[in-house]
């Protein structure tokens, strides 16, 4: 374990926001940057990243859990949400150079090469890494960003999708990030809002909150916004980020936001029985937070 100063501004006053599994998050009474304090190091952070990581139930002890259900087998709806956000990115800039920071198993960057970009991803999973090479022969880079030593300005866009409160320096990779990318270029970031109105409410149930087993950071649109000026971006805009979901998968992961997950197992059961379970839907509830942001 480590103890850490703020990422944002480097205060040591904090107040306790929430205890998940004997693993303390707490705010920074200065900036309010949210995250893990202490926390378990780098190293045992990435330990989980495995096979067994995008492809389990994610529970551990009933309380925090972490991972995917079934990552490979939700490839189409993964490409489909992946889509949209690439529509976006067309919006500021052209097809050019594209460099997705913790890609997972390639899924975005083989959909962007086949609407013309030129693309390398970035993996900490070997098991991941190995899919995106092996099966889909991307160009995946295995290591963190600040270790691979990319060349500087050498990029057009930028994609961090929920990867930010994974990392344990989150500044020294957005100013990394800012070497790599052109100056005009853009970045994309979908990390969770711990600002957001379903954050608040929840408290210590946030799913985010109780992912502490592989997220360390919690951002807002505040702190993001004053961290990614810190590193050379102005942002161009917020947003909210969804993701489409079959019917049935969906109403299950309502048991992580209710306090009887025997109703929402049982309305997920009655939508396959009623041959609905994969029918497909967009699902927002508006605790991912997205950012595009130009490089000065």
């Amino acid at each position: 374990m480590e103890y850490v100063r703020c990422n944002n501004c480097g205060a040591d006053d904090t107040r306790p926001v929430a205890v998940i599994d004997n693993l303390h998050i707490v705010r920074c009474r200065r900036c309010g940057l949210t995250y893990v304090n202490p926390r378990y190091e780098q190293s045992a952070l990435q330990e989980i990243y495995t096979e067994s990581y995008y492809d389990h139930d994610g529970i551990v002890n009933g309380l925090e859990f972490f991972g995917y259900e079934d990552y490979l087998a939700d490839e189409e709806n993964i490409k489909l949400t992946f889509a949209g956000r690439l529509r976006t990115i067309h919006k500021y800039v052209t097809p050019g150079r594209l460099l997705d920071v913790g890609c997972a198993t390639g899924f975005f960057i083989d959909l962007a090469r086949e609407r013309g970009w030129q693309v390398v991803g970035t993996e900490v999973s070997q098991f991941s890494a190995a899919y995106a090479r092996d099966k889909l022969g991307l160009d995946v880079r295995l290591g963190t960003l600040t270790s691979l030593g990319l060349e500087p300005e050498s990029f057009d866009t930028v994609t961090m999708w929920d990867v930010l409160e994974h990392v344990t320096d989150p500044m020294a990779e957005l100013k990394e990030v800012s070497r790599v990318l052109r100056t005009g270029g853009i970045l994309s970031i979908i990390t969770p809002d711990a600002g957001s109105i379903v954050a608040r409410l929840l408290g210590d149930r946030w799913e985010e909150y109780r992912r502490v087993r592989e997220h360390v950071y919690f951002f807002s649109r505040k702190t993001i916004a004053e961290m990614l000026r810190q590193a050379g971006f102005s942002v161009l805009k917020f947003e909210s980020a969804g993701k489409l979901f079959y019917l049935g998968p969906a109403l299950e992961r309502l048991k992580y936001y209710t306090w009887d997950g025997a109703v929402t197992s049982a309305a997920s059961k009655l939508v396959y029985r009623l041959g609905l379970g994969n029918v497909r839907v967009r699902v927002n509830p508006f605790t991912k937070l997205t950012v595009y942001a130009r490089k000065r």
